[in-house]
C-alpha cells in the first residue's frame, strides 16, 4: 500500500469512527522502551529463567500501554541476528513511564535484570512514537 492509499484508508478510518485526525495523532503519540538483550553465554538459562522468573515479573507490573517480548530470528542469509530478544514497552510519556518503574513492581523489575544478564549486553532505547 502506498503512502496516499494508507492515508486515505486513515482517514475513512477516522471517519467512520468519528475522531478526528488531531485526536488520532494524540492517541498514538507517546513513546516506546525497547530493551534489546545481546547474545548470552548460556541461552539454556537465560531462557529458563527470563520466561520463568522475570517476565512474570513484567507482567505483574501494571500501567504501561503495550508490552511485547520477541525471540530474534536468524538473518535472511541464515546469519545470527543483532540481538537475541528485544523487549517493547508503550507509554504516554516519560514521566509516566517513569512513573511504572517507580512502582514496587517496576522496582522489582529493574533490580531483576542483573540476575540474568552477566555475559550479555543490555541496551535499552526509549524512542518517541510518531
Amino acid at each position: 500500500m502506498d503512502r496516499r492509499t494508507a492515508i486515505s484508508t486513515l482517514a475513512l478510518g477516522l471517519a467512520a469512527t468519528g475522531t478526528s485526525a488531531a485526536e488520532a495523532s494524540q492517541s498514538t503519540g507517546g513513546i516506546k522502551l525497547m530493551v534489546l538483550y545481546g547474545h548470552p553465554p548460556k541461552p539454556d538459562e537465560f531462557e529458563k529463567y527470563y520466561l520463568g522468573v522475570h517476565m512474570p515479573l513484567v507482567h505483574a507490573m501494571k500501567g504501561a500501554r503495550k508490552m511485547e517480548a520477541a525471540k530474534c530470528l536468524p538473518q535472511a542469509d541464515g546469519s545470527p541476528p543483532a540481538f537475541y530478544r528485544i523487549f517493547e514497552a508503550w507509554f504516554d510519556s516519560p514521566e509516566h513511564m517513569a512513573a511504572v518503574f517507580a512502582t514496587p513492581e517496576g522496582m522489582k523489575v529493574r533490580a531483576d535484570v542483573p540476575n540474568f544478564t552477566e555475559g550479555t549486553t543490555v541496551t535499552r532505547v526509549t524512542c518517541k512514537l510518531d
